[in-house]
C-alpha cells in the first residue's frame, strides 16, 4: 500500500490551550527540523498519520509529506509522543532526510528461529528490543531479524555477534547484551521457596 503523502500546514499559535484545541479539531501538532534549517511547527491531519502507522510496524519510518512554504520532501519520523493512559497521539517529530547524508535511528530487533535452549526448557530473555544505527535513508528497515535458533541455556547473544551488513554502522557497545537464555526454575527452587524460614533460637521439640 502507498503512503498517503501528509500536508504539513504551519501552525502559527504555540501553548498548551491551542494545542488541545488542534487535537480536538482532528489535528496532530508537530515540528519538522534538519537538513541546516530553522525548526517549523506544524500540524498535520491525525487521522491520515494514524493510518500510516497502522500500515507499519515501526515508529521509525520515512516519510513523504508537502510541507507549506518548502514543497515537497522525505522526512524521518523521529518521535512519537502517546498520552500515558490513552496511548493517544500527542505530537511528532519529523526531520528532513537527504537522500546522500546518513541517519540515525533506532531500528526494531524482531527474534527469528526457536533458541535451542527454550527447546531444553530454558527462558528467552530479550534484553534488547532496539539497536541504534547510522544508515543511507534508504537504506532504512523496519526491523532487523535477529536468529537465535542456536543459542543454548546460559548463553547470550552481544551486539558483536550480530550481521546487519556492510551498510549499517552499529552505534551500540559491541558487548551489550542483545538476548539470552536462563535455565528453568529447579523443583529445589520451589521447594525452598514454599518452605518456612527457621526461627535462629526456637527451642527444639523433645
Amino acid at each position: 500500500m502507498e503512503d498517503t503523502k501528509l500536508i504539513a500546514k504551519k501552525r502559527e499559535l504555540e501553548g498548551t490551550a491551542n494545542v488541545r484545541r488542534l487535537r480536538s479539531a482532528g489535528s496532530l501538532p508537530g515540528v519538522v527540523y534538519g537538513a541546516d534549517k530553522d525548526p517549523v511547527s506544524v500540524v498535520v491531519d491525525l487521522h491520515d498519520f494514524e493510518q500510516i502507522l497502522h500500515h507499519h510496524t515501526s515508529e521509525s519510518l520515512i516519510i513523504a509529506i508537502e510541507l507549506e512554504g518548502e514543497g515537497d520532501m522525505s522526512v524521518l519520523v523521529k518521535d512519537v509522543q502517546h498520552h500515558p493512559v490513552t496511548s493517544d497521539l500527542l505530537h511528532v517529530d519529523m526531520m528532513r532526510v537527504e537522500a546522500n547524508r546518513p541517519i540515525t535511528v533506532d531500528v526494531a530487533i524482531e527474534v527469528a528461529g526457536e533458541a535451542a535452549g527454550v527447546k531444553a526448557g530454558g527462558i528467552l530473555d530479550l534484553v534488547m528490543h532496539s539497536i541504534s544505527v547510522e544508515c543511507l535513508p534508504a537504506d532504512l528497515v523496519e526491523c532487523f531479524d535477529i536468529d537465535v535458533s542456536k543459542l543454548g541455556i546460559g548463553q547470550s547473544l552481544h551486539v558483536s555477534d550480530l550481521d546487519l551488513g556492510d551498510k549499517y554502522k552499529v552505534l551500540v557497545d559491541g558487548e551489550a547484551i542483545v538476548a539470552s537464555i536462563t535455565g528453568p526454575q529447579s523443583d529445589s527452587d520451589d521447594e525452598d521457596e514454599g518452605s518456612e524460614p527457621e526461627v535462629i533460637g526456637a527451642k527444639k521439640a523433645e
